[in-house]
């Protein structure tokens, strides 16, 4: 197994999506797009790509449902991790009782690889795993025990695979399709149609890429795949840490010339203006907006269970969103002194604020 990145660390994932508001934060600035979707269509495809715990997954889908209540929705999810497609589908049968319209769909593939796997029987070279569940009766109670039975294809078949450059990929590239039996007329022509406009109408890019990784990278890589998997009029909406927060203050005391966020979306956007995606498509770009979400605090004399509300969980979580790697944190930790300097500028701050922004980007 390749060294692990402390990006894949799953406790100090759970501890920030715990302590911070980060997902009602994006789900509130993903309302107004989902509630603007066209209302003259029978339906609409929506990619989440990268899913994480479902939450935002699942909150799409309530807005939708708020908006668009008798439209069929077709949505994928992307997400290679076996825990977070666990926590995502624990989250659906509410979902199926309140939209019974609904076609969720879920893959492990890389973002280049989402407009192949639904009609292809192999991805470089390895065969699809694929599942398909239809769900009988009407309730969440029994939806939730049908779906519970994915359990041993999950575990046989999503698992990971880490290189020798600590790069993660599947083990098997699979596909699960989960629908109502009693929509299954509404839904079926949906399943391995080949279709020619088998494309999105939005597609949600919430923290895709390493805030470090240069532009050319976060565009060849995430951006422009994406891109190539919209619907004429269709919207990809990009959302990602940019720094100018409480984050980036503290990391500069921590170690004064790194900047965790070297780039922002007015640099991507105009990359993509220089560097156009495909010959005969064109895009156009909203203006970047900035958002904020807060570390939670606990009401006072109260413990939290799992993570802590102290200093060293927000500094946990500054490091989290920030993406410093464990051997820098592990460098610093061991200056008595630095650690200091950070636990008093911690201190001072009567809030730990997170800043993001987002941007859409439209075929034309």
């Amino acid at each position: 197994m390749g060294k692990k990145r402390f990006f894949d660390d799953r406790l100090k994932y759970l501890s920030f999506i715990q302590n911070t508001s980060e997902k009602r934060a994006i789900s509130m600035e993903l309302a107004p797009y989902i509630a603007s979707m066209p209302k003259n269509r029978t339906f609409l495809r929506i990619l989440d790509a990268g899913t994480g715990d479902g939450t935002i997954k699942s909150n799409v889908i309530k807005t939708f449902h708020k908006h668009h209540p008798y439209t069929s929705l077709l949505i994928t999810g992307k997400e290679i991790s076996y825990e977070d497609l666990k926590n995502t589908l624990e989250k659906m049968p509410d979902r199926f009782v309140e939209h019974p319209n609904l076609l969720v769909t879920m893959t492990n593939v890389k973002f280049a690889e989402l407009g192949h796997i639904e009609n292809n029987n192999k991805i470089k070279n390895k065969k699809v795993k694929t599942y398909t569940l239809i769900l009988k009766e009407d309730n969440s109670y029994d939806f939730h025990d049908q779906i519970n039975k994915l359990n041993n294809f999950i575990k046989k078949y999503w698992g990971i695979e880490i290189d020798n450059k600590s790069r993660t990929s599947y083990a098997h590239p699979c596909i699960i399709r989960i629908y109502r039996e009693d929509h299954k007329r509404y839904l079926e022509p949906f399943l391995d149609n080949d279709y020619e406009n088998n494309n999105y109408d939005l597609i949600i890019a919430s923290q895709a890429y390493r805030a470090a990784s240069a532009v050319k990278t976060k565009v060849n890589n995430v951006i422009a795949p994406l891109m190539r998997l919209l619907n004429k009029s269709g919207r990809l909406l990009v959302t990602h840490s940019c720094g100018g927060d409480t984050v980036e203050k503290i990391i500069k005391v921590a170690w004064k010339n790194k900047d965790p966020f070297p780039n922002n979306a007015k640099d991507i956007i105009m990359y993509l203006k220089d560097n156009p995606v495909g010959e005969n498509t064109r895009y156009s770009f909203s203006k970047p907006k900035l958002y904020t979400f807060n570390f939670k605090r606990s009401p006072d004399q109260t413990i939290s269970e799992l993570f802590g509300h102290g200093i060293d969980a927000k500094w946990a979580n500054i490091l989290y969103i920030a993406q410093i790697p464990d051997k820098a944190i592990q460098e610093i930790e061991k200056s008595f002194s630095a650690k200091q300097k950070i636990q008093k500028a911690i201190l001072n701050e009567e809030k730990i604020f997170f800043k993001n922004e987002i941007f859409a980007i439209i075929r034309v």
